[in-house]
């Protein structure tokens, strides 16, 4: 004879039930972890540490670009294609890592102004157009410039910076 009767066993038993699963998932949670109703707060800022400062990021692109110019003015065609290369390439990775950063659209911004600009570069650099790259450079850093003013940070202006050497390097081509 049961001295609680079908009903009651059949509460204890989901709260016993209840009561196990409730210790199964405090014995599994990490000390000091969050409660769950903070996790997505905790991914948002996670996130955002994990982001490249975007400054950083574009300076590279800055320096990438600077010594691209200086090879170029300097027509050295081996030096300046493997600097164009990396402008490419750090262009590419702020469109791929920084696609957003405070509140603006960067990757939006950069294949809308900086993008269409690259292949024009390219193809006057490989033919060895003098006059045509660097024709097509200074457009290149004047959308810098225009996506700067597009986002609110006109104050920050490129320059391609032919003939400015700040670097311990010689640009001039192989004689």
């Amino acid at each position: 004879m049961n001295i609680f009767g079908n009903g009651t066993a059949r509460i204890f038993s989901i709260l016993g039930l209840f009561i196990a699963s409730a210790l199964i998932i405090q014995c599994n949670s990490q000390p000091g972890e969050e409660p769950v109703s903070e996790q997505p707060q905790q991914a948002a800022q996670k996130a955002k540490q994990d982001t490249p400062e975007l400054a950083d990021a574009m300076g590279q692109l800055q320096y990438y670009t600077h010594k691209y110019a200086l090879a170029l003015d300097a027509r050295n065609h081996e030096l300046a294609t493997f600097y164009f290369h990396e402008v490419r390439a750090a262009a590419d990775g702020i469109i791929e890592n920084i696609p957003g950063y405070e509140g603006y659209d960067i990757a939006r911004f950069m294949n809308l102004f900086l993008s269409p600009t690259l292949e024009p570069v390219e193809t006057a650099l490989a033919s060895r157009n003098w006059e045509e790259a660097r024709q097509r450079t200074i457009e290149m850093v004047d959308a810098c410039n225009s996506c700067h003013n597009a986002t609110s940070h006109g104050f920050v202006k490129v320059t391609p910076g032919f003939s400015d050497n700040p670097y311990n390097q010689d640009f001039s081509a192989p004689e």
